[in-house]
């Protein structure tokens, strides 16, 4: 039997419609990463096409089905505000596929984000220069899951 998990997003006063208060927002299988880059441009894998910034709606089910190939999907959605507010209007959920498991995960702006079949994993944190990268790079989400995740030595 092959690997999905299910993801749907709902929001309990806005009726369906693309998903709003995101400037980007996307799904991508993970199978690996690029230790010199970060945010989205570190992963190696493949894009989720029909939950991207323009695609993704809430109301509606996405099955992630690829799981067979890629041990992850990362689902990321970068705020729309200013710089120095994402960290607190960002969506970083991380899955991979375990039988039976439930993510729900609530955004800044009201959407539930739930996923079946799927358990979400934790990203630690790194010390800002770790392996001598600058505090951007080394504070990135998408990068700090990498490390954790696909190999924790700069390569």
């Amino acid at each position: 039997m092959s690997k999905s998990i299910t993801l749907t997003v709902s929001h309990p006063r806005i009726p369906a419609d693309p998903i709003e208060g995101f400037r980007f927002l996307w799904a991508l299988y993970v199978r690996g990463y690029k230790p010199e880059l970060h945010c989205q441009r570190c992963f190696i894998g493949r894009r989720v096409e029909e939950f991207s910034t323009r695609t993704a709606t809430s109301g509606t089910t996405t099955v992630l089905d690829r799981l067979d190939r890629y041990p992850y999907v990362y689902v990321c959605g970068v705020g729309a505000g200013k710089k120095a507010e994402l960290r607190h209007q960002n969506l970083h959920l991380p899955l991979r596929y375990k039988e039976g498991g439930i993510v729900e995960k609530p955004t800044y702006n009201g959407y539930i984000f739930r996923a079946e079949d799927a358990e979400e994993l934790a990203i630690p944190a790194l010390p800002d220069d770790w392996m001598g990268l600058d505090r951007e790079h080394a504070r990135c989400k998408n990068f700090q899951f990498a490390v954790a995740y696909l190999g924790g030595s700069k390569h």
